[in-house]
């Protein structure tokens, strides 16, 4: 029963480090989602820039987020300078 029990617990032991082994740092994962909010900055750009082409007007950005069903993974939300005419975000700033 003894050796049992040991053997479980090793390897419980040996699963638990190779799950933290294989699973990615805060620093990756803070990284990933900055660089999909950074895209998708530039995604809602483009198409503030196509609309703005065609009708002179600059868009809502949140009828453009919507659109593109884009959004922040950080949970950041997006906002549209016309004078810089950059698109931001409240967590991860603007490329």
């Amino acid at each position: 029963m003894k050796r049992t029990l040991m053997g479980l617990l090793l390897v419980v032991s040996l699963a638990s480090i190779l799950a933290a082994a294989c699973s990615p740092s805060k620093a990756e994962i803070a990284a990933q989602q900055r660089d999909q909010c950074f895209a998708n900055e530039q995604q809602i750009k483009m198409a503030i820039d196509l609309v703005n082409a065609d009708t002179g007007v600059y868009p809502e950005i949140g009828g453009v987020v919507t659109k593109l069903g884009v959004k922040c993974p950080a949970g950041g939300t997006y906002s549209f300078d016309p004078n810089t005419n950059t698109v931001s975000c409240s967590v991860h700033g603007h490329k």
